[in-house]
């Protein structure tokens, strides 16, 4: 059997292919392969039980995850983090089995609903989908000084259970504990981490066996999680205890609907005003009059999402003929929901930042009511925003076309019944869409022709060399202490102490820091006899992209960062603490900047060094034909110790790297 873990970058498909060895207790030996397409072999003792390949970079192996979704139904083109695909035996077509999302940003704010576009993509179409994430992080000041916990509104990680019972499906949050947590939380939430649990799961799935006895599990491990949340509250602003159980057993939208309207303890909705756009005095009066109808909330009173009731239906259409009197469109969105007489959710959408770029975390918040209420409900999305004035006039004329261009639109035309438009920078006023939902799903198996290599190479290619050659080589004295790729996380960089085996971890990154020194896309340790050095690479698709003088921002970052204590650390067989002291274990460290990128010439290589200010330059020929890439590296004089190192790594590599050092 042979498994592809296609992923957004090079380390989610790591990240996806350590859980499968921890699920089948195995390890994953590499297999001669092409560098920037790495194979491994699944072993368990000295059987081989299957391969995986990983490919990294969505859409550059001649397939489009989201083309392909969308055939069968899925309702937006969100693509995740990583997928896992089965490949035929004869090689020609792949089956997807299941998507995973990993998350290790702080859950904080509106952030925490971002990534719930992609949960409902898979949901609607029936692929398993695990959403792992971090509990117990901690923000950090401008000194990076610890502030304190953040933590998720608790309707963010219910909204997977409510979809995994309404649509019969996988759809769960899995939690571990940040490297920063505490002791105190760490005893607090330690029976809802899930990792361990999700490994059955995810072995089940890959063989296509009975799941269900480690579905709940893990349904049970969330709900806990839900439940120690919201009692941990200061105010009584979500569901609590038992109201959480008693909801997630409720499979219609509508009957959902019905538990909150006559629950005794129902919270009535109220959304805080922004000033930071500027909003019409329409919409403001909208707002108002809506809020004083005592909207109630859907479990969560601080998200813009509340519950219009039967018997305050009426009433909210009266309202919309009141604001906006002799408007057609706005009449007819009225006699609609006044005719159908169903309890209404309505999502309150910003959408736009002051200047009218999209924001991206508001595109998560349509597919959070449905996930939490199914499809069988109606959902009024009123979007306030001062997006630019040619949004608006595509939306007037060509509303598919906008769900087309932009993933936020995506998001609330196609997962809406009715949408309302009501902007500061609309020049036609108030806007209005009464959308025909087509819920024609194929919970079938999602097979598609096999991926392959396009011949169009780019940094992800860079990157995935980089990592490939340095990020298994601990019994050389190499660590691997950042790799971060397009469309990294940024979470956090390591420092290995070779002498105890002791890991320490900076968290929170900025990408650049107030001396406008600029965080590196690889950080690789080598353990010398002369001390610890620091290979830090900035890694683009051209040469031409490398920017002046990067290299002495680049080490700028790395001396910056590491004279501060850590965030956490890891002693050896034991887990992640918070770092108590208030200096820094690392001793005095040697930084050599580089530079990588796709390979054109010798003189381009050589202008980027002098150009960058750099000690080294990696250029990677790549080919599609089955032959070796072709490694071409200047070192300076600083960085001739390099010469045997790498030359030693590429003979690991010996059907897939070949190196050339000028």
């Amino acid at each position: 059997m042979k498994i592809r873990i296609h992923g957004d970058n090079i380390i989610e498909c790591e990240r996806a292919l350590k859980l499968i060895t921890l699920a089948y207790k195995a390890k994953a030996n590499p297999k001669p392969s092409s560098i920037f397409m790495p194979l491994f072999s699944i072993c368990n003792k000295d059987n081989e039980l299957f391969e995986v390949e990983l490919l990294g970079g969505h859409d550059r192996w001649n397939v489009n995850f989201n083309t392909e979704l969308v055939k069968y139904g899925a309702p937006l083109r969100e693509a995740t983090d990583a997928y896992i695909t089965k490949v035929s035996t004869d090689s020609k077509t792949e089956e997807l089995l299941l998507a995973m999302e990993f998350c290790n940003a702080l859950p904080a704010g509106n952030n925490a609903w971002q990534r719930n576009g992609r949960a409902v993509t898979c949901a609607e179409i029936g692929i398993p989908y695990f959403y792992f994430a971090e509990i117990g992080g901690v923000e950090l000041d401008a000194n990076r000084h610890v502030k304190a916990p953040r933590f998720p509104n608790p309707i963010v990680p219910f909204s997977y259970l409510t979809s995994s019972k309404s649509l019969n499906v996988v759809s769960v949050p899995i939690y571990e504990a940040h490297p920063a947590i505490t002791d105190a939380l760490r005893k607090k939430f330690t029976h809802i981490f899930g990792v361990e649990a999700s490994l059955d799961l995810l072995k089940c799935i890959i063989e296509q066996s009975q799941i269900s006895d480690a579905m709940d599990l893990l349904i049970e491990k969330g709900t806990t999680l839900v439940k120690i949340l919201s009692n941990d509250r200061k105010r009584v602003d979500t569901f609590r205890s038992m109201e959480w159980e008693e909801f997630l057993k409720i499979s219609s939208g509508l009957k959902k609907a019905e538990w909150i309207k006559t629950h005794p303890n129902k919270q009535v909705w109220r959304k805080k005003s922004s000033a930071k756009v500027n909003v019409t005095k329409t919409f403001k009066k909208l707002l108002a009059d809506t809020q004083s109808l005592d909207c109630l909330s859907i479990g969560a009173k601080e998200i813009p999402i509340c519950l219009i009731a039967n018997g305050n239906v009426k009433k909210f259409t009266d309202i919309l003929k009141i604001i906006y009197p002799k408007d057609e469109a706005i009449i007819e969105l009225a006699d609609t929901i006044e005719k159908k007489n169903k309890p209404l959710i309505v999502v309150w959408i910003t959408g736009f930042k002051p200047r009218g770029d999209d924001s991206r975390p508001d595109r998560g918040l349509v597919p959070l009511a449905r996930m939490l209420f199914g499809n069988d409900i109606d959902i009024l999305s009123i979007v306030f925003g001062p997006a630019v004035k040619q949004t608006w006039k595509t939306f007037k004329e060509n509303p598919a076309k906008l769900a087309l261009d932009n993933g936020l639109w995506q998001a609330v035309i196609n997962l809406s019944n009715y949408v309302l438009a009501d902007s500061s920078t609309s020049a036609d006023g108030v806007l209005v869409n009464i959308i025909d939902r087509d819920l024609i799903r194929k919970k079938v198996k999602v097979v598609f022709i096999a991926a392959k290599p396009n011949g169009a190479f780019s940094e992800h290619d860079v990157d995935t060399t980089i990592h490939t050659m340095f990020s298994r080589q601990m019994n050389s004295n190499i660590f691997e202490s950042m790799c971060n790729p397009p469309g990294g996380d940024w979470s956090g960089i390591s420092y290995w102490d070779f002498s105890d085996k002791t890991e320490y971890r900076w968290t929170s990154l900025p990408r650049v820091s107030a001396t406008k020194a600029k965080r590196p896309d690889h950080i690789i340790q080598i353990n010398s006899k002369s001390g610890n050095i620091f290979l830090v690479i900035e890694s683009k698709n051209h040469a031409k992209d490398l920017e002046e003088n990067i290299g002495n921002r680049l080490t700028e970052y790395v001396k910056a960062l590491f004279k501060i204590a850590p965030t956490a650390y890891k002693e050896a067989k034991s887990e992640w603490n918070l770092f108590g002291g208030k200096k820094s274990p690392l001793p005095t460290p040697i930084s050599i900047s580089g530079g990588a990128f796709c390979y054109r010439n010798l003189d381009e290589m050589k202008l980027s060094m002098e150009k960058g200010n750099l000690d080294f330059i990696f250029a990677f020929e790549f080919k599609d034909d089955g032959t070796p890439t072709i490694g071409h590296v200047i070192l300076s004089d600083q960085s001739q110790f390099l010469r045997e190192i790498v030359l030693k790594i590429s003979s690991q590599f010996s059907s897939g790297l070949v190196i050339k050092i000028y």
